[in-house]
């Protein structure tokens, strides 16, 4: 439409004049002659989706934004209540905001969505007690895992709930948060915690995306998610995770009689969780009394995986809880569209974390420089 394409055209003319930028230097920031510029600017010739993209992408601004003047969510805004959060908190949400970015900047562009978000979720009625409510919604979350969720869950949950996870370290200050808009829904895990608290906090996150906790504001933030006398949306979350990662039945399955240091140990291993939670899951399932609680929250990680005969997957989960992972599939969903042309570098370099050139060298596969009267030794 006429109008549509000056308004984006203005846009454009707009960002150049607040960035005192020329045509012939956006040209050659987006990888375009002066002449194609001057006639998108003028209406004689369409930008193309690359092109908007890395007009985006200069400008540090959406295609949405280009295409239809809407301002790019700053969900950050969401938590200015929370200015006493720590700066691994603040770098967290530009994380999410960053990625959140990306999503709707392929989104504008019509390259096909790697993920659903929430297609098939179909949420219980939220009454009762947070104690019953949340074993009731992980019921319901477990019907769409797989089985063996517990083996890989940031892929199991992106997979049955459209969720993107990502874990990064961020330094001391909160555990993760979860992230909603338009476009998509983000669980951000701190992986400066120990590999328990991490999958805790990953069970806790989910649940506030499919309760709707984060529905409202788009943004929730969890600095402690072990704390005590929570509000009621924390409480129904802890409730939640500690029924997804330690369901009911699978435990009275395996407790026969009374629950011993042995068994205790071996249960951890199991359902791969700390010592904490798994007492308090007992006590509230009435298996262990107060005592015993107290008791059994005491063992170490090292001592349960000795005693219960798991140490090498204790050594993995410990190797391991440091390491970080990137949104796979929108890792996948960008890379796709670069390679296709669709979009420039930057867009995977940003999901990735990782500068532009070394994603071109990685697929173009550029070899090595060997002096002419050498023989390489490697080449990769």
């Amino acid at each position: 439409m006429p109008n549509e394409e000056n308004a984006l055209q203005n846009r454009v003319r707009s960002l150049m004049q607040d960035a005192r930028m020329t045509q012939t230097q956006l040209a050659e920031a987006i990888g375009i002659t002066t002449t194609k510029l001057s006639l998108s600017l003028n209406g004689s010739r369409r930008f193309s989706t690359f092109e908007l993209a890395a007009i985006a992408e200069k400008f540090h601004t959406t295609v949405d934004f280009l295409v239809s003047g809407k301002s790019p969510l700053r969900a950050a805004l969401a938590a200015r209540d929370d200015s006493d959060k720590s700066p691994g908190w603040e770098v967290a949400v530009r994380r999410a905001e960053s990625l959140d970015e990306t999503e709707a900047a392929l989104n504008d562009l019509g390259i096909p969505p790697a993920l659903s978000p929430l297609a098939d979720w179909r949420r219980p009625t939220l009454s009762g007690r947070a104690i019953t409510v949340g074993p009731a919604l992980a019921d319901a979350a477990r019907a769409l895992l797989a089985d063996d969720f517990r083996d890989d869950m940031p892929g199991a949950i992106e997979n049955a709930f459209g969720i993107h996870v990502i874990a990064e370290s961020f330094g001391p200050g909160f555990d993760g948060l979860s992230w909603r808009s338009e476009d998509c829904r983000i669980i951000v895990i701190n992986t400066d915690a120990a590999w328990s608290r991490q999958r805790f906090t990953l069970a806790h996150e989910l649940e506030h995306h499919l309760a709707g906790d984060v529905d409202a504001d788009g943004l929730v933030v969890d600095r402690d998610v072990m704390l005590t006398h929570h509000r009621i949306p924390e409480m129904r979350a802890n409730s939640f995770a500690a029924a997804l990662l330690m369901p009911e039945q699978e435990i009275r399955e395996r407790v026969k009689g009374m629950v011993t240091p042995a068994s205790f140990a071996s249960l951890i291993g199991v359902f791969t969780v700390s010592s904490g939670a798994l007492a308090w899951r007992l006590k509230n399932l009435g298996l262990v009394n107060d005592a015993e609680r107290s008791s059994f929250s005491r063992m170490s990680a090292s001592d349960a995986a000795r005693e219960g005969g798991w140490e090498d997957r204790y050594f993995e989960l410990v190797k391991h809880q440091s390491r970080q992972r990137p949104a796979a599939a929108l890792v996948l969903r960008t890379l796709r569209a670069f390679a296709a042309g669709d979009i420039s570098a930057e867009w995977p370099a940003r999901v990735l974390d990782c500068a532009p050139g070394l994603l071109h060298e990685a697929l173009d596969g550029s070899a090595s420089e060997v002096a002419e009267d050498k023989e390489p030794v490697f080449v990769p």
